[in-house]
């Protein structure tokens, strides 16, 4: 008796060990396909663009006339294009980062203001693991530096090389092979001593993902 009650002991000790093992397994392979990318991973290039508005003001970039009224330039409220091109990595379906130029132009009251952009692209997909159809939303920032210039006045505005940050939002709802197409709206901000500009863009996007 007490052997056989050992042997049923032992089987059913063998028999939860095995399942456990099993669902040790299951558990890893689930976890393998989750962490495998399925929408974008290697390398990435991308563009976008459209329609600015904004302001922009500034003057010449000598200390004797930085903050002068008599030399101060002023778009107030103006309208122009702008655009940012990159090239990187996406490390998975949730991250990306690169490497980008860019340009913004505004033009009102007479006067033009225009910006070349250079700096760190980077796209995060905070949304992927909770909606199918928000896989492809990304909330995207931009951060460099650039020169601005204000023309059409008495004398220009040079801002010299000015800090610049980017944020926005695009969705690449349209997905042909590996390209993502979509709407995207972002709002920048550029300044130094002598200028400064803000506005917000709002156009198209269109990224190429070499991965998966």
């Amino acid at each position: 008796m007490r052997t056989t009650a050992a042997l049923i002991a032992g089987l059913l000790g063998l028999t939860a060990s095995r399942l456990a093992h099993a669902e040790d397994e299951v558990n890893s392979s689930s976890d393998s396909l989750r962490s495998k990318p399925t929408r974008r991973s290697d390398f990435t290039i991308g563009t976008s663009g459209g329609f600015s508005f904004g302001r922009a003001n500034g003057y010449p970039n000598e200390i004797q006339k930085i903050d002068d009224k008599a030399y101060r330039q002023n778009t107030k409220l103006g309208i122009g294009s702008g655009g940012f091109t990159w090239l990187g990595v996406a490390f998975n379906d949730y991250l990306t980062f690169g490497f980008g130029l860019g340009n913004f132009r505004l033009s009102g009251n007479d006067r033009e203001a225009s910006a070349g952009v250079f700096g760190f692209h980077l796209d995060a997909y905070p949304l992927f693991d909770v909606e199918k159809n928000l896989q492809d939303l990304a909330v995207y920032t931009n951060v460099g530096t650039g020169p601005l210039k204000i023309t059409g006045g008495p004398e220009d505005a040079d801002g010299g090389l000015l800090a610049y940050v980017e944020g926005g939002v695009a969705y690449e709802r349209l997905r042909f092979w590996r390209f993502g197409f979509g709407p995207s709206a972002s709002v920048l901000h550029m300044w130094s001593n002598s200028a400064q500009a803000t506005g917000a863009l709002v156009g198209v996007r269109l990224a190429f993902y070499s991965g998966p």
